[in-house]
């Protein structure tokens, strides 16, 4: 068993991977460029593809442009990325998202870069700060965007346990 995994997920069906990780992300391809001497996907993509392939998150949890627009963003205050699982060259890959905890500042989510079998290939574990970029300094989460986040947060919850430790955390 992976260290930091409770039980083993990669082993149960594609419904419980939605369940744990509701939010579904654009698929991906791992291409030739993306592959390293060693023949698998180079480590900078397993940061990208949450990043690069995320509208779905982001925009559910209501940033997108307009929000940029009205002068306000989140920037990454911490990230930690376990590797479980290689990625090669022709494989077709999930990201799949979870709302893990939010304060009126930080907001903390969960990427699980999932292969066609469903197995967890990789966990992108990250703390972002809400930003006035007026100021460009922290401030509060609009109260509309909170809302948001927390009935975010009860519905995952409420959807299935989180089975991996988590490596951040925010109070």
């Amino acid at each position: 068993m992976l260290a930091g995994v409770v039980n083993n997920p990669g082993d149960q069906k594609n419904k419980t991977m939605k369940k744990i990780f509701p939010i579904e992300g654009a698929p991906v391809i791992v291409s030739h460029d993306m592959c390293d001497m060693n023949g698998h996907m180079n480590v900078r993509h397993y940061q990208t593809i949450p990043m690069d392939h995320d509208n779905n998150f982001y925009h559910s949890l209501g940033f997108g442009e307009d929000y940029i627009a009205r002068g306000f963003s989140s920037f990454t205050a911490e990230q930690n990325i376990r590797y479980l699982k290689e990625c090669l060259e022709g494989e077709k890959l999930m990201p799949r998202f979870r709302m893990l905890n939010v304060n009126k500042k930080l907001y903390h989510s969960v990427c699980a870069i999932c292969k066609e079998s469903d197995e967890v290939a990789a966990l992108i574990e990250t703390v972002e700060i809400h930003v006035d970029l007026n100021i460009r300094k922290s401030a509060e989460i609009l109260e509309e965007i909170f809302e948001n986040m927390i009935r975010m947060k009860k519905e995952h919850e409420a959807s299935a346990d989180y089975p991996f430790e988590m490596k951040l955390k925010i109070k």
